[in-house]
């Protein structure tokens, strides 16, 4: 707004110079000018006085045509930024409204809310490093290891849902692996979630940072784990078949039971056009 304001300004101080230097400076000294130009001829008072009345009123013309111009480029402008902010006050709404969503006690509810906060991602790159965090925050709250109610009842709920983890827990996980809202050189930080059985083939785990979770027989064939952080997680009897560990930080990693260590990755072929 401030921007706008001096380029009204500034606008407005040039319109004024350049009236002011058109009814006052410039018709005399193009007349002038003109005269010396073809041969220094003298002209009578009056036929002067036409000649730079003459000139004014072309100048004049001129200069309106010149502050029209202004006028719709400012207005332009000023259209433009009202867009923007009106753009950003949906995107605002868009966000809180998101947030409750993830609040509600309804799974299908906050799955929806993980759903909008994607397409919030998508829609406004800026937000893109906001969601990411919200997410990774989303995640480790509704699925802590150790857990805060007793294991056979979260281990009750967790099987009524397919791929090991609920629908919202699950669709978060899988958002943060398309990456559309993950910032280069930022690492999602997943510590102390239980992820026991989740289903997560191929999926594009690169630099996040899963130290102390609980992965006991999760599916990671084939994706990508390159510096990825498990130090002091537990991946007991997971699969880990074409996963890629380049870089991984396997300090006090539980490995017991894991199969497919070292196994080179599958060919991913180009889909067919």
């Amino acid at each position: 707004m401030r921007r706008t304001a001096w380029l009204a300004v500034t606008i407005t101080v040039g319109i004024g110079v350049l009236l002011v230097w058109c009814v006052a400076f410039a018709p005399a000294w193009i007349v002038r000018h003109d005269i010396g130009v073809h041969g220094g001829f003298q002209l009578a008072a009056a036929d002067r006085l036409n000649a730079v009345n003459d000139v004014r009123v072309v100048l004049l013309q001129g200069a309106a045509g010149l502050v029209a111009l202004s006028g719709i480029g400012l207005g332009a402008v000023m259209t433009l930024r009202q867009i923007r902010v009106n753009r950003e006050g949906q995107y605002i709404d868009l966000f809180a409204r998101a947030i409750e969503q993830l609040s509600s006690e309804q799974v299908s509810v906050r799955h929806g809310g993980v759903y909008a906060m994607e397409q919030i991602a998508e829609a406004a790159p800026h937000y893109r490093g906001h969601v990411a965090a919200l997410l990774a925050s989303f995640v480790r709250q509704q699925a802590p290891w150790p857990p805060t109610r007793p294991l056979d009842e979260v281990d009750a709920e967790r099987s009524r849902y397919t791929g090991g983890l609920r629908d919202d827990v699950g669709g978060a996980i899988a958002a943060l692996s398309r990456r559309s809202m993950v910032l280069p050189g930022y690492s999602i930080e997943l510590e102390k979630v239980d992820l026991r059985g989740a289903e997560m083939v191929d999926h594009n785990l690169s630099g996040f940072c899963f130290a102390g979770s609980n992965l006991d027989g999760a599916n990671l064939a084939g994706c990508d784990l390159s510096h990825t952080t498990f130090a002091d997680a537990s991946l007991r009897n997971a699969n880990l078949t074409g996963a890629t560990l380049t870089d991984a930080n396997l300090n006090g990693t539980d490995l017991t039971g894991a199969t497919g260590i070292g196994t080179p990755p599958a060919p991913r072929h180009a889909p067919a056009t």
